[in-house]
């Protein structure tokens, strides 16, 4: 995955719940549905096809207050499951 890309923006109609301290994402084309902890919440509301993947450690890293290299696998890997299950769209070719 590289960080210059786009992350977003989000696919139309996706439904979101917030439960407890997390919040459910249901995509009425796929029927998917996702439970995102805060944290993946973060990453899902910052993926609006505004930021590169870079962008978005950058900006939760400082958020955190955490360096950017210790939340940069954790944040690819939300990318990856919400581009997996259609939530976002996945980068132009």
């Amino acid at each position: 995955m590289g960080g210059a890309e786009v992350v977003g923006p989000a696919a139309e109609g996706i439904v979101e719940s917030e439960l407890d301290q997390d919040l459910a994402l249901f995509h009425p084309g796929t029927s998917q549905v996702v439970v995102l902890n805060a944290t993946a919440a973060d990453v899902w509301r910052l993926s609006d096809g505004e930021h590169s993947l870079d962008g978005l450690v950058a900006l939760l890293a400082q958020a955190y207050g955490v360096a950017g290299a210790s939340i940069r696998h954790d944040v690819e890997a939300t990318v990856a499951l919400l581009r997996l299950h259609g939530f976002i769209a996945a980068p132009a070719e």
